[in-house]
């Protein structure tokens, strides 16, 4: 795991190497054990490795600033590395293959390297590290951008190609891992994070209208290849980059397929989905539980952590790396607590504990705590985020740091998968079933999730019959139905485009939206920058493509029924799980009693507000703001007082105009 910059450039002096200095040190919390760098002539096919001063002493090579080249670099590489598989020197990146004509550096895993090492030899290639980054240079020379296709992980790639004279660039399927990049015509530069892009005096700090709308009305983000930098993009989950110093191509490589049927509920075909469930989600944690560091695992005490700590724990009995009585050595769990009723989840987290007799560690984040860590917690993401929620993952990963973890296991992507937001997929659900006809089910399910959740039979058949209708409106004017808060501005929602088109029509349909376009993306962007921020590793098993591949291929009735969300989920942790968990009604997740903590911040958020002139006032009204969080914000709701202030404080953090 690491993080990656690199310049390309046919400007003289773009590729200085104090700018790549600064880049890659912006971004030293992704890999504090190591770094190094490549310096290309492209001309000349002239190719020099450098050192800077964090590079391991092992590597014998000129520093970076205390040399000087006879033909300028207008290729510029820089590399920062986070030890995690082959602790060793020879794991040093940038990494060249045996004839130096491939040269790589990399941001991720390969789980399943192993299996590809053996796969490369039958076919004639030799190897000198245990490292996965040797894989993907022997898998490149093999297969050429094909390789992607035969890789389990998740990636951010740049490797330069010396035959060729390009880069290759490639993010993993579903962008676990970042890529973000600027192109004028003249340079290309990209990065793992965006502040390292900052760094160069030529990107301009404007913000981005369209994602700021998106972000304001649809409370979305990382739904398209645009950032809240009008200049600064990402490369999209599934797409290649080439580049050379006059021009820049993106295809994409891979798509993920979908079925779009609602099927016909049967008992021995759930057995049979539930069981194929259960073996690819094993083999997927058993492929993360690769590494030469200690492992720990996120618990909330919900359905999708609970499944990955008791299948992790039985992997590790079975490998005999523990018995269950010592287990709690490689097995440890970190969990965020509150005192306050209705947030905590400390009695399910117990029983997944005294299933799997791991070692417990909890963190109680609390409001003092949010202001306090307010600055460090916004520049690490870079971006405008969402709902305070993110910070209790911030602390969770603090925590983890704190006890010496430098991989987590963590379960992002089952509910997106699986139809386990029940405001949202319950009611598509039910729509479809009334669309297609199917009266009698129509009734037994909206009976079944009241009965389950506790609320209003016409509650229910209201949220279904909202989405018949939502769904005889074209997607690009839903919007226009929304009723934005009276705080934006009409010029601005006026001027500008949003990309926003969440097609409810069918569950399977917004499920494949969910997990390729919008919820799954910024949960993994935040992912991404709260355990980096940490130098730690997260992995994301509910992410393994196979897995993805398997469930979007089963028919919606056997993801939500009898009122049950995640029901292929439910049936294939039988035997795993605690009953209580594995029929537990609720959900929550890493939430935050966002409301109280506003409650008890607002005078500390009025005086930095007042503080300055307002930087968002052509997006917000910031005067009826000010008045509105002054006299009472009862009257807003907490995750929009978030978002108003939140892009307020971004835009002064980062000198945003």
């Amino acid at each position: 795991m690491c993080g990656i910059t690199g310049i390309v450039s046919n400007v003289e002096n773009r590729c200085d190497p104090r700018l790549l200095v600064r880049m890659t040190n912006s971004i030293r919390h992704r890999g504090p054990d190591d770094e190094g760098f490549l310096l290309v002539n492209s001309t000349s096919g002239l190719i020099e490795q450098r050192r800077g001063d964090d590079t391991i002493p092992e590597i014998r090579v000129p520093h970076l600033l205390e040399t000087r080249i006879d033909k300028k670099p207008n290729v510029a590489l820089g590399w920062r590395r986070l030890s995690i598989i082959d602790l060793s020197p020879m794991g040093h990146q940038p990494m060249s293959n045996a004839d130096g004509s491939l040269w790589v550096i990399f941001n991720g895993e390969v789980y399943n390297y192993l299996e590809l090492r053996d796969e490369l030899k039958g076919k004639g290639h030799t190897f000198r590290t245990q490292c996965d980054t040797e894989v993907i240079l022997e898998a490149y020379s093999e297969w050429g951008a094909d390789c992607l296709h035969h890789f389990n992980g998740m990636w951010a790639i740049a490797l330069w190609d010396n035959r060729t004279r390009r880069l290759f660039c490639a993010r993993d399927r579903f962008g676990v891992k970042p890529f973000y990049y600027v192109w004028d015509g003249t340079t290309f530069a990209f990065a793992s994070e965006i502040k390292a892009l900052l760094e160069l005096p030529w990107v301009p700090r404007r913000a981005n209208d369209n994602m700021v709308f998106d972000y304001l009305i649809h409370r979305v983000l990382d739904h398209t290849g645009q950032t809240f930098f009008q200049d600064i993009h990402q490369l999209q989950p599934g797409h290649v980059i080439l580049a050379d110093t006059n021009s820049i191509t993106i295809d994409r490589y891979y798509e993920l397929r979908y079925c779009d049927e609602l099927g016909a509920f049967d008992e021995t075909q759930a057995g049979k989905y539930a069981l194929e469930f259960r073996e690819q989600f094993t083999d997927a944690v058993r492929l993360r539980l690769r590494s030469d560091v200690a492992i720990g695992s996120c618990l909330s005490g919900g359905l999708d952590s609970s499944s990955i700590v008791c299948t992790a724990n039985t992997l590790i009995s079975e490998q005999g790396f523990a018995c269950q009585s010592t287990i709690g050595d490689r097995q440890k769990t970190f969990t965020a607590t509150y005192d306050l009723l209705g947030y905590s989840e400390n009695a399910f987290v117990e029983k997944v504990i005294q299933r799997t007799n791991a070692a417990p560690h909890f963190t109680k984040p609390t409001a003092k705590g949010l202001w306090s860590d307010l600055p460090q917690f916004l520049r690490s993401n870079d971006e405008p985020m969402i709902s305070t929620s993110m910070y209790a993952q911030w602390n969770v990963m603090k925590l983890a740091a704190q006890n010496g973890i430098k991989v987590l296991l963590d379960g992002q992507g089952a509910d997106e998968l699986l139809a386990g937001y029940r405001r949202w997929h319950a009611p598509i659900f039910h729509a479809e079933l009334l669309r297609r006809g199917r009266f009698s089910e129509f009734v037994r399910e909206i009976a079944a999730s009241s009965d389950l959740n506790r609320e209003s039979r016409i509650g229910h058949l209201l949220f279904a019959c909202q989405k018949m209708f939502k769904n005889l409106i074209p997607g690009r004017f839903q919007y226009r139905f929304i009723i934005p808060s009276e705080l934006v501005r009409q010029e601005f929602i006026q001027r500008a485009h949003t990309s926003v088109e969440k097609n409810d029509t069918t569950l399977q349909r917004r499920l494949w939206q969910d997990e390729t376009l919008y919820n799954l993306q910024q949960l993994l962007h935040y992912e991404d920058r709260n355990s980096m921020h940490f130098s730690i590793e997260a992995r994301v098993p509910f992410v393994d493509y196979r897995l993805v591949e398997f469930a979007m291929s089963v028919p919606a009735i056997y993801k939500i029924h009898q009122g049950w969300s995640k029901y292929i989920l439910r049936r294939a942790m039988d035997g795993v799980l605690p009953e209580d968990i594995r029929w537990r009604r609720d959900k929550m997740g890493f939430v935050t009693p966002e409301t109280e903590w506003e409650a008890e911040l607002l005078p500390l958020f009025l005086d930095q507000l007042r503080s300055e002139k307002f930087r968002s006032s052509r997006y917000v009204d910031d005067a009826q703001l000010l008045h509105r969080l002054s006299t009472s914000s009862k009257n807003l709701k907490s995750y929009d007082v978030w978002r108003f202030i939140n892009l307020e404080l971004w835009m002064r953090l980062f000198n945003v105009v």
